[in-house]
């Protein structure tokens, strides 16, 4: 097996390990302040991929700018769309809240 061949291999184990923990983790109960720790095993694919699939640590300088643009907008949209679950609020839907002198029909 050549050496590109194994770092591949490697490469595809480590991505799997991580999908399985991130299925795990996101099945266990935690606290809201632990929810973005679910991000973390998403961020090291992220490295995986652009350091092995993308060889990046071996591309030119435009790539890397490139790269390093794509993780930004990629930080800016998780931000954004991490911003709605994270300050979303309990309501209790079961329980009326009855104002003096209202009925319910």
């Amino acid at each position: 097996m050549g050496d590109r061949l194994r770092q591949l291999t490697l490469a595809y184990g480590a991505l799997l390990l991580l999908l399985a923990f991130e299925i795990w983790i996101s099945s266990q109960p935690f606290d809201r302040a632990f929810r973005p720790l679910i991000l973390a095993p998403a961020a090291l694919m992220c490295g995986v991929i652009a350091l092995v699939f993308m060889e990046l640590g071996r591309g030119r300088e435009l790539a890397r700018l490139f790269a390093v643009a794509a993780l930004l907008w990629l930080a800016i949209l998780l931000g954004l769309g991490g911003l709605d679950p994270l300050t979303r609020a309990d309501h209790d839907l079961n329980r009326r809240q009855e104002k003096p002198g209202w009925t319910a029909p």
